[in-house]
């Protein structure tokens, strides 16, 4: 399973944010942390999760805590800014 995330931060946010990103590593253990680069300020969250039930607390815990509601200052949007999903593996029949 695997929780995806993706916002975008203002241009004129971007330094800001990055800096709150910077501060507190550990907020972001076992996150991949992306940029777009094409569009500097579009940002992506992957993590990985072992089953559906774990997938879901890291939904719950993306939309409510870890003080994400700091970052939305700096999300285009807002909260409603923050889009998040929760992907399965596909069998393609190669594994």
């Amino acid at each position: 399973m695997i929780v995806f995330c993706e916002y975008r931060v203002t241009e004129e946010n971007r330094e800001a944010y990055l800096g709150w990103v910077r501060a507190c590593p550990e907020r972001w253990s076992g996150v991949e942390l992306a940029e777009n680069t094409v569009q500097p300020g579009v940002f992506v969250e992957l993590r990985r999760a072992l089953n559906e039930e774990e997938a879901a607390r890291m939904e719950k815990e993306r939309r409510e805590g870890r003080s994400w509601e700091e970052m939305e200052r700096w999300v285009k949007g807002g909260r409603t800014g923050v889009r998040v999903w929760m992907f399965r593996p596909v069998v393609t029949g190669s594994e």
